[in-house]
């Protein structure tokens, strides 16, 4: 028997229809959307909506988040081959039940990015998850080894890359930040998440 799941559409999360909304003068008591999932699903949420939901401003590396909506290009991936690899080891691994987790999807996305982590890194998945003591670092980059220690934190108890290092534009440059900030929207939201768009005036929020 095969059951439809449902696909949520933009009208089916307008905010009028959300049981927290008190009326045109004060219309939801959250400062962060608490369906923001779903509204993600159904293309009712721009990446700048995303990302502002999932990052606290009181951590300093918010600053750096106006400007990355600003240059968000459209889609997550760096070119086409940090597509096709992730989409080749996605599908050379299969789907197993427990450990395609959003985190983990997290980190094949950063550990895909291109094509010198990937060849470090790719050992470390295997049936049961994502093995890092697998990892080739000896001589990895500072770039590198950034992408790494986030695919690290998201996936295991173990310190990743710091808030203090995040907020560091010279230890951390604005292209391993989008990645690293991409790769917390996977690991938040889910896969769907992908399909975010820009919108309009975005950093103007």
């Amino acid at each position: 028997m095969y059951i439809r799941k449902l696909t949520y559409k933009k009208e089916d999360v307008d905010c009028k229809l959300c049981t927290e909304y008190r009326g045109k003068k004060h219309p939801c008591p959250h400062d962060v959307c608490p369906f923001i999932a779903e509204r993600i699903e159904a293309g009712a949420v721009t990446y700048w909506d995303a990302v502002n939901a999932m990052i606290s401003p009181q951590y300093r590396f918010a600053r750096r988040l106006p400007k990355l909506a600003a240059e968000y290009p459209g889609t997550f991936f760096l070119d086409d081959r940090h597509r096709s690899r992730m989409e080749f080891l996605n599908t050379q691994l299969g789907y197993i039940p427990g450990r395609n987790t959003p985190a983990y999807y997290a980190a094949m996305y950063l550990l895909t990015a291109n094509e010198i982590i990937y060849w470090r890194t790719a050992n470390c998945f295997c049936h049961d998850g994502i093995d890092f003591q697998y990892a080739i670092l000896r001589g990895v980059s500072t770039y590198n080894y950034a992408l790494y220690r986030a695919a690290l934190a998201l996936t295991t108890d173990r310190q990743g890359v710091t808030v203090s290092e995040l907020d560091d534009t010279e230890l951390i440059g604005d292209e391993v930040f989008r990645l690293i900030i991409n790769a917390m929207l996977i690991a938040r939201y889910g896969l769907t998440v992908m399909k975010l768009t820009k919108g309009d005036d975005a950093n103007d929020s």
